[in-house]
């Protein structure tokens, strides 16, 4: 196994020494998306985010049951199936096919389990009823089932509030159909075709907290390592997670939860209402998968993340340069010596490297230990060092890179891409840069100065910059 791992706990709010429930075996749930609409980069910011813990633990030795659900019942599924004039099974099940598209195309991995609410409805019933029978539950007069908040005694703890500052401090009027006005839904009276199920209080469905709680104990047990999901989650909905789960199985529900940051749009909220929501597919129209994981992991987990074009353009930059510096590794040829102090310090960028992961996910400092290796690399390439050594230290920065998803393509396939990206985007191929190449060339050879200037100064402001050898004229992208 690898050094001693830290996390930082949203329960105790410090960062802990981790040490998972079973030897070698670490049990992770995330909760998912709820299935309505197709999904935009927000949700695959918490997706990314736990595909490289997941990731970086099983470089670190361990098996890793991971699941991540999808909740495919709910009002909002019911509301915009009837504004669609579908039914809600249609609606879902064309949703997770997107949602699974939109994963696979971000080179996202699949969760070990992708359970659906509706997969798991006897669980929950026995849930419900476990919860009931506890004195933690009651039904209603209508068919619904709520949980007493009052019962659970330290309710309020992941989220630190105390439960007499969440009540509202007065019942409900007689007749009212919850005891106090912060229990909350176990299972909901509803009639709806293809979203509702018999149960012992009546046709219903799931109240959205419960199918977190049994689909986790129905996969993972009642007790397991890691919960997490975004931070706008950790209330109300992991608190009614703790409390209903620890209710009903008289044991701690998971021992450390991790909650990522909220994200932005050039420091807006993402709403349909704005305009500014950025549907997966219509990123990766513009962009290389890679760029938004940059994107994400230059900032740590927990942080609160802001996107705009020129992030993206800048990632892009960025990536286009450690691949630059692959190929360049790739393609070494020399067999001059290598010295100690040089073998000693790709074996510290290594070891600094997984210190940082080892240090809660610490992704931006990880990026930035890479970001010296590539540095470093290019200097070394100019001493004709032997191409085994550089080889080596390709090896090394493939190895991390994989642990975060990044650099695993070819270079020159990257970078070939890229550049026939970046031409269309200056409205140019490949074939008229060569031609205004061969125009400059004519007019060089016939001593037109001010023409051979005006082509290459209009080209440079596109950010494309010619190298003159006596091979001829090449080009590259100087803008990246």
């Amino acid at each position: 196994m690898a050094k001693q791992i830290y996390l930082r706990n949203s329960l105790t709010r410090k960062k802990e020494k981790f040490q998972p429930l079973q030897e070698g075996h670490i049990k992770i749930y995330a909760c998912g998306v709820t299935v309505y609409d197709e999904c935009h980069i927000g949700h695959a910011m918490q997706a990314i985010f736990f595909d490289m813990m997941r990731s970086y633990l099983e470089h670190c030795g361990y098996q890793v049951t991971y699941v991540r659900n999808y909740t495919d019942v709910d009002d909002k599924i019911i509301n915009r199936a009837a504004q669609l004039g579908i039914s809600p099974r249609k609606l879902v099940d064309d949703m997770i096919s997107a949602s699974r598209r939109d994963m696979q195309s971000l080179k996202i991995r699949d969760a070990t389990f992708e359970p659906r609410v509706t997969e798991a409805i006897p669980e929950i019933i026995s849930m419900i009823q476990e919860l009931i029978d506890g004195g933690f539950a009651y039904r209603t007069d209508k068919g619904d089932v709520y949980y007493k908040v009052n019962m659970k005694k330290d309710y309020g703890k992941l989220s630190n509030r105390k439960p007499e500052e969440l009540l509202s401090g007065t019942r409900e009027l007689a007749g009212a159909e919850k005891v106090d006005s912060l229990d909350f839904a176990l299972w909901k009276n509803d009639n709806t075709p293809d979203a509702s199920w018999e149960s012992p209080w009546g046709r219903g469905r799931p109240g959205w907290h419960i199918e977190c709680s049994a689909m986790a104990k129905m996969l993972l047990g009642k007790t397991f390592d890691i919960h997490g999901g975004g931070r706008d989650l950790i209330f109300p909905h992991h608190e009614n997670e703790i409390a209903q789960s620890e209710s009903a199985n008289h044991c701690e529900f998971a021992r450390y939860w991790l909650h990522s940051g909220l994200l932005t749009i050039k420091h807006q909220k993402m709403s349909k209402s704005l305009g500014n929501t950025i549907n997966i597919q219509a990123f990766l129209k513009n962009w290389h998968p890679e760029v938004l994981r940059f994107a994400f992991l230059q900032n740590h987990y927990t942080s609160n993340i802001d996107f705009s074009e020129d992030v993206f353009a800048l990632c892009r930059k960025r990536l286009f340069y450690f691949y630059k510096t692959l190929g360049m590794l790739d393609a070494a040829s020399d067999e001059g010596p290598v010295s100690a102090k040089d073998e000693q310090q790709i074996l510290s960028w290594a070891e600094e490297f997984e210190s940082a992961m080892c240090d809660d996910f610490n992704t931006p400092m990880a990026m930035a230990t890479l970001s010296n290796i590539a540095r470093w690399s290019n200097q070394l390439s100019a001493k004709k060092l032997s191409s085994q050594f550089l080889k080596t230290v390709a090896s090394v920065f493939r190895e991390k890179g994989r642990t975060l998803g990044l650099f695993q393509e070819s270079p020159l396939d990257f970078i070939n891409l890229h550049k026939t990206k970046i031409l269309s985007e200056l409205d140019l191929t490949e074939q008229n840069l060569l031609a205004l190449i061969q125009e400059r060339q004519t007019a060089r050879d016939s001593k037109n100065w001010a023409e051979s200037d005006r082509i290459r100064t209009n080209l440079a402001e596109k950010g494309i910059s010619l190298q003159d050898s006596s091979n001829g004229t090449s080009w590259s992208l100087s803008n990246v």
